[in-house]
């Protein structure tokens, strides 16, 4: 299948729903939103949908979607609700709602036509030159087609009317439009191997803490509660406010995945920033950490090298000491121990 195949196939969503005052994002989740009504698992018609999927399935960025979803609550089109633990946002349609609105936009559209046609019966001189418009055109029509009927063609035959020709045209036009796969009111052709699910959000067995696409595993939250708590006992009052732990967590199980970090290792370094004099108002969270590892880890095996060898060099020289001292105890010389 090529990319034009694929790409003949969009999103449907019902013009009448941006005569709602839903505007096009409005309409587009709306339409969205019915789709995934018969398709949830659940009787009370709730069903879940990440930011992220809005973005797969729509294309609507974030800022398009809130503006969607405040149109729809305020409209009473759409149902919010957050449950499950950890907390996650579903949405229900309210069909009560909508059936009415459509109903008087029906009443409201089918009013504005007849205040129309009443407006045209009574202009009297609309009509007159309606009228003749339409005989003019009616006897070029005649005119012509029996001009193209009396003229024999190559083969013999009898050409088309231009009348035949223009019916034909048309109809075919009609059809092709109101039909065919690549029109957004037609449902694609049934796939007996697709199965709707009421989400295309992962399993996470091992998930402790979870938050949209942030998570992490029950060790990867302990290490973050503790980076928090080190953290937090360190600058006491002037503490800021608690982080988001889901994504601390979320970070921790990159290092450790991506990364290849261990949890013990990341302790470690992390501690060694809280005690060091530049690092530890510069390193104040796992992405920053993690943003900074190699260097960290670099200037970290720096220092002890260097503490290790300022330590030779005063072994050294209190090897040294005990030595004079022994040689010139052999030659009679006595040091006084202060």
């Amino acid at each position: 299948m090529s990319i034009i195949e694929i790409m003949a196939r969009p999103i449907a969503f019902n013009r009448a729903f941006v005569d709602l005052g839903l505007g096009m994002c409005g309409a587009m989740m709306l339409s969205q939103a019915l789709y995934w009504r018969t398709r949830t698992r659940a009787a009370d018609g709730w069903f879940y949908k990440s930011q992220k999927e809005w973005q797969d399935e729509t294309g609507m960025t974030r800022r398009e979607q809130e503006t969607a979803r405040r149109r729809l609550t305020e409209a009473g089109f759409l149902e919010e609700h957050r449950k499950g633990v950890p907390a996650r946002l579903h949405f229900r349609v309210n069909v009560e709602a909508l059936e009415s609105a459509l109903e008087a936009l029906s009443s409201r559209m089918a009013e504005n036509a007849n205040q129309e046609c009443t407006d045209n019966e009574n202009n009297s001189l609309s009509e007159s030159a309606n009228q003749v418009c339409t005989d003019g055109a009616t006897s070029m029509a005649e005119s012509a087609n029996q001009d193209c009927t009396k003229a024999p063609d190559s083969d013999g035959g009898k050409r088309q009317s231009i009348t035949e020709i223009t019916t034909e045209t048309t109809s075919e036009i009609t059809a092709k439009r109101s039909s065919g796969p690549d029109r957004p009111d037609t449902p694609p052709p049934a796939v007996a191997s697709e199965q709707p699910s009421e989400s295309t959000e992962p399993s996470r067995p091992d998930a402790a803490i979870e938050n949209g696409r942030y998570w992490g595993t029950q060790e990867d939250l302990d290490l973050a509660t503790w980076m928090w708590d080190q953290l937090a006992e360190q600058l006491g009052p002037d503490k800021p406010r608690a982080p988001n732990f889901s994504r601390w967590a979320n970070t921790v199980r990159l290092m450790r995945e991506q990364d290849g970090r261990e949890h013990r290792h990341i302790r470690m370094l992390y501690e060694w920033c809280r005690q060091h004099e530049f690092w530890s108002a510069n390193i104040q969270s796992p992405d920053k950490l993690r943003d900074k590892w190699p260097q960290l880890v670099l200037q970290r095996k720096t220092e002890i090298r260097k503490s290790a060898g300022s330590q030779g060099v005063d072994r050294a020289a209190e090897l040294r000491k005990i030595h004079e001292q022994r040689m010139a105890s052999q030659q009679g010389v006595t040091y006084e121990h202060q």
